[in-house]
């Protein structure tokens, strides 16, 4: 029985070391003492995709997606990466390359990312197949940029 103890204590303390690292990678990328410049809504529709789906930003802005269409979405920066983003991320987390990627974000749902380094992030928009088409197919990958001044 002691030594299930044991175990126990030592898994319960390697799980909560990994959790803390993962955190930790997280904390080193968001500056929350950046002053929050304001926001900018981008739609994602079901018919169109992005609405609308160029941006051009402060820095400091914090840019929210909202999910008007009936599929999953995931946004995926395709050239300049965004490594540093001030206050809170919604839907989006640190991957191993140390840059934000979004989770999948479900219907009716947000995401957002606050913008501080400047330049000109290029991203695309995979939505996964509509929960209400009779055959369940994937929609086309739509093109986003938003430019950081």
């Amino acid at each position: 029985m002691k030594h299930l103890t044991k175990a126990a204590v030592l898994c319960v303390c390697i799980a909560l070391c990994a959790l803390s690292g993962a955190q930790a990678k997280t904390d080193n990328k968001v500056m929350p003492e950046k002053k929050i410049q304001g926001h900018k809504v981008i739609q994602i529709n079901k018919m169109v995709g992005l609405v609308p789906k160029d941006a051009t930003v402060k820095s400091g802005t914090t840019v929210i997606w909202m999910n008007h269409s009936d599929s999953l979405a995931e946004i995926q920066f395709t050239g300049k990466a965004v490594t540093i983003a001030c206050k809170s991320p919604t839907h989006f987390v640190v991957d191993n390359d140390g840059s934000f990627i979004s989770n999948r974000i479900p219907q009716s749902a947000v995401a957002s990312l606050c913008f501080i380094e400047k330049g000109t992030y290029n991203y695309v928009l995979k939505r996964g197949p509509r929960s209400t088409a009779a055959i369940k197919t994937d929609l086309p990958d739509v093109q986003g940029t938003i430019v950081v001044e």
